[in-house]
């Protein structure tokens, strides 16, 4: 058996373990059965030995999350969240890859503990199609009083036999990004752990993939300008506007982006319905589901989560959407 120490634990429970006051185990036909009690070190050891696979729950007790998780099911799995990863390192994130049983998982850790809420708004726009996003709630309620559970890395899997490594894409292939077990632990404390954004940055560069909407560059506008936001609205097509970041049939309807006002965090049957407004009416957006809508400006300020006040500021300055 692999010696693992304290210390090596240390660094794999602080990017991995979500709560640690209760866990789920794997039973052979892979379904998970809660504990009922506390994540210990001694449950992590046996874990990482093979004599036991545990789950841990995304979300702690403070209602808190350590990490994101975007997980593949699809046989092109490790190709598809290796593009996500590209994306994501474009904008200064760093993520990590991980094979799984059907696909793959990609793994953003957090420098600090951060709201469910915020890390959705902020990471849910980079998530293809038929990829799921953990975690799945914004926060914790009577309802759902444990959160998304996500398989522990480096774990046998009870169904398959097999532990699936992290990995690097390297001269055209996939490969582990450590030989051995007690390596690839080592290998945790020098991953990088991202500050959560306090509201969601507006985009600066140019971003060339679906999900991710695309620099547009809007005339400077003097400081002292006489300019209103009623008056911006107006002067842009919001059709066409809200078009570069949500994909509308000929009847200007398309998926809600706010994933987190729909099941799952995601808008399977299209919700939102984007029209032109009848002056002096703003109001240019309606979510079906979430049964409410507003102005170009709103639309803004839900995506990106910043106060009328920030936003307000961007477009003064001449900003990019």
């Amino acid at each position: 058996m692999v010696v693992i120490t304290k210390h090596l634990l240390d660094a794999f429970m602080a990017c991995c373990v979500g709560r640690r006051d209760d866990y789920a185990y794997q039973r052979s036909d892979g379904r998970y059965c809660r504990a009922g009690c506390p994540l210990t070190y001694d449950v992590v050891y046996r874990h990482l030995q093979g004599v036991q696979t545990i789950g841990s729950y995304l979300i702690d007790e403070q209602g808190l999350c350590r990490s994101a998780v975007f997980d593949s099911d699809a046989s092109s799995g490790q190709v598809d969240l290796l593009q996500v990863q590209t994306q994501l390192a474009g904008v200064g994130v760093p993520s990590y890859l991980e094979q799984s049983r059907r696909g793959a998982h990609l793994r953003v850790f957090f420098r600090d503990p951060a709201s469910p809420a915020l890390v959705r708004r902020w990471l849910l726009p980079f998530r293809p199609d038929g990829v799921e996003f953990y975690p799945k709630q914004d926060a914790l309620s009577e309802s759902v009083p444990l959160g998304s559970l996500v398989r522990l890395p480096l774990g046998v899997h009870r169904v398959t036999g097999e532990c699936y490594p992290f990995v690097a894409w390297s001269h055209g292939q996939f490969i582990p990004v450590a030989a051995s077990l007690a390596d690839m632990l080592a290998w945790f404390s020098t991953v990088q752990r991202v500050p959560v954004p306090a509201s969601i940055p507006l985009p600066i560069t140019d971003q060339a993939t679906p999900t991710i909407p695309r620099t547009i560059p809007f005339k400077t506008v003097p400081t002292e300008t006489t300019l209103t936001i009623r008056d911006w609205c107006r002067q842009h097509d919001p059709v066409a506007m809200i078009g570069r970041y949500v994909a509308l049939d000929q009847k200007g309807m398309g998926c809600c982006p706010f994933g987190w006002h729909h099941n799952d965090g995601v808008d399977t049957h299209p919700s939102l319905w984007v029209y032109r407004p009848s002056s002096p009416d703003l109001c240019c957006w309606y979510c079906h589901v979430w049964k409410q809508g507003g102005s170009l400006f709103d639309f803004f300020r839900y995506y990106y989560g910043l106060s009328a006040r920030e936003l307000w500021s961007h477009i003064l300055a001449g900003g990019h959407f």
